[in-house]
């Protein structure tokens, strides 16, 4: 099923001019800066806060929707969790995607839409912008996304969350192995000279 089909799909928002911070500024405004591609997660701390000009296409952010990042050599989705302040908007560099169906589970689509059949399709029919490639609109739109049962999709998403864990143990247990190799070199060479 095509990814229209299942979803309704907006662009982030458009700046108009500089983003100015403001302390006391009425939303935040999640950008490229504040999301973990590698971890496929987002930092709510590091989100500015502003008074843009808002105009009615610009959707305020919800649980469940899916960030997907349209500009750059890595395309990537990311959930949007029940974690964010009120009032976030995203920027232009993402397509926010939010399902307009039962059919579909929101982790399953954030898994498939960062699996290698999205990523091909994707670089065969990118555009370039000025000087990074560009995902259309009308591209990610057309995404063709299979819809198993509920049952599957649940059990699919849940095994990604798992790998993901693993993986992110893997990388604290390397790094940990690191700091111990690098100690005990350092120890051996004080004691011998």
């Amino acid at each position: 099923m095509r990814l229209d089909a299942l979803s309704e799909i907006q662009s982030g928002y458009i700046t108009r001019g500089r983003i100015v911070p403001q302390d006391d500024g009425p939303y935040c405004l999640l950008q490229a800066r504040d999301v973990n591609a590698d971890s496929l997660s987002y930092e709510v701390d590091t989100m500015v806060r502003f008074n843009p000009v808002k105009s009615s296409k610009d959707w305020t952010l919800k649980a469940g929707d899916l960030l997907f990042m349209a500009r750059g050599a890595r395309n990537f989705t990311v959930m949007v969790k029940d974690d964010l302040p009120d009032d976030v908007l995203a920027a232009a560099c993402f397509f926010i995607i939010r399902i307009n169906t039962r059919q579909i589970l929101p982790n399953y689509l954030k898994w498939y839409l960062n699996q290698e059949p999205v990523a091909h399709y994707l670089n065969q029919h990118s555009g370039r912008g000025v000087n990074m490639p560009v995902v259309k609109r009308a591209v990610l739109e057309g995404i063709d996304v299979p819809v198993p049962p509920l049952e599957t999709q649940e059990k699919v998403a849940d095994l990604a969350m798992l790998m993901q864990k693993e993986c992110a143990l893997l990388h604290q247990l390397a790094e940990k192995r690191v700091s111990l190799i690098t100690a005990a070199c350092v120890k051996a060479i004080r004691k011998s000279g």
